[in-house]
């Protein structure tokens, strides 16, 4: 845990007790604050009291005396605790906020932590997990957290060798008052949280804020290989203040680093020339994860690492769960665990890494453009639809997509392994890619993919 002593003696509010909301609460109570925490659940107030807050039941009220207000990512910004503090006066952060300053106020401005943040509309927590590998395999101290696992705040102090690498949703992006990553890296934008955010304009302004308060020591690593982030990557460079990087997973990039025939090229120094061979890695499989390698590698480079202390890297990287994962094969047919794809362009990244998918798909739907999954729809034999969104996406695949209506994944999966049975077992794969949200159904994605994994380990064993 990082204490932050910035607010010592002086009262801090937090609302919204989740993890990034508890670590807060932790840090601010370790650096002397007198801490205000609230809460819609008395249960999680109840925690914040244990890590010794105040517990506020009437938050909006009580906030009216804070120095500051640290607003929790899940909590929308017109929310009515967040424009009461604005109409009070009160300065309102995010967690992260309270994270960079505190990082730097300890090791003061030249022996500070580097801090690394990375976002995307899909990609980003494989490609914060790799970039924190690449390093440690290098031999740096590094610690990695922010949406992913830890909680920023949560993570172990580091001398001024370290680097911390924060994965950073477009939600804590909005709220952050000055991002200023030495590095930030952004992979692709499409729609995605449109609802929260008010429209399209405003989700792809959360993600520029990556670069926000960048100078000319910190490098801005963008990959182009959708219009928008190629057109970010335009507006970044431009704007003169941090150096450029390009990077892509479809091709060779003069000056930049990218991906072709599967081998990562390094032209940051020259022509581009090969560093890794990542199909020999079935966790960097996808055109999506070679974009996730590049810009690991690009970051990597980025802080002052050599293409021959990063390469060994990419060969003991394992991946992370429900990405992509690989669950069992069971008759020859490959069973693949990728709930985290909660739209439909996570999705089709999924669909063009098989040939032969019996596509277990639906829940809640973020979205309803389903275009980007259109070039990968040949390559499905027959998609098995549960939850809200079931219907909808059954007259959107009609009449091309062969479709069977499951409610439930329980019964999706039994029918999909059958199916995928019936097609001759060898090389076809039963694929859980929702494309859709978890939340009618089920907690979080998370839990969705431990059901999916435990039905495959039962049929694994024999079971029902």
């Amino acid at each position: 845990m990082i204490p932050v002593a910035e607010y010592r003696n002086r009262t801090v509010a937090v609302f919204g007790l989740g993890r990034s909301g508890l670590a807060a609460v932790e840090a601010l109570a370790a650096g002397g604050a007198d801490v205000l925490a609230g809460d819609d659940c008395a249960d999680r107030r109840a925690a914040a009291a244990a890590l010794g807050a105040r517990a506020a039941e009437k938050t909006p009220e009580a906030i009216a005396g804070a120095d500051a207000l640290v607003l929790s990512p899940g909590v929308p910004l017109d929310h009515r605790v967040p424009a009461a503090a604005r109409r009070a006066g009160v300065a309102v952060m995010g967690e992260t906020d309270l994270f960079l300053r505190a990082v730097r106020r300890r090791g003061g401005a030249s022996a500070a932590p580097r801090v690394v943040g990375v976002t995307g509309t899909n990609g980003k927590s494989t490609a914060t997990a790799l970039t924190g590998h690449l390093l440690a395999a290098a031999g740096r101290a590094v610690r990695v957290g922010g949406n992913i696992g830890t909680a920023a705040l949560a993570l172990e102090p580091l001398g001024a060798d370290g680097i911390y690498v924060l994965e950073m949703s477009s939600f804590q992006l909005a709220l952050a008052a000055n991002p200023a990553f030495d590095v930030a890296g952004l992979l692709n934008v499409s729609p995605d949280h449109l609802d929260r955010h008010g429209g399209m304009d405003a989700y792809v302004a959360a993600k520029k804020r990556i670069f926000a308060g960048q100078t000319a020591a910190c490098a801005a690593v963008v990959a182009r290989d959708d219009r928008i982030s190629a057109a970010i990557l335009d507006e970044v460079a431009g704007a003169g203040r941090a150096r450029t990087v390009a990077v892509s997973g479809c091709g060779a990039v003069a000056d930049g680093v990218g991906v072709a025939g599967g081998r990562l090229l390094d032209g940051l120094d020259g022509p581009p020339r090969p560093v890794a061979d990542l199909d020999r890695n079935p966790a960097l499989a996808g055109a999506h994860n070679r974009q996730n390698a590049a810009l690991a590698y690009a970051v990597c480079r980025a802080l002052g690492l050599e293409a021959g202390e990063l390469a060994p890297g990419f060969a003991g990287f394992r991946g992370l769960p429900h990405r992509l994962e690989s669950v069992a094969a069971i008759s020859g047919v490959r069973y693949v665990n990728d709930s985290k794809a909660t739209n439909p362009a996570a999705a089709a990244r999924a669909l063009a890494c098989f040939d032969a998918v019996h596509w277990i798909a639906g829940g809640r739907a973020k979205d309803a453009d389903l275009r980007p999954l259109a070039p990968w729809l040949g390559r499905v034999r027959r998609a098995y639809l549960i939850g809200e969104a079931a219907d909808s996406l059954a007259e959107s695949l009609a009449p091309g997509v062969e479709t069977a209506m499951c409610g439930t994944l329980d019964r999706a999966v039994a029918l999909a392994s059958r199916g995928a049975a019936a097609d001759g077992g060898e090389g076809a794969v039963v694929l859980l890619s929702p494309a859709c949200a978890s939340h009618d159904q089920f907690r979080d994605f998370e839990a969705r993919g431990d059901r999916f994994r435990a039905l495959v380990e039962a049929l694994a064993e024999g079971g029902p």
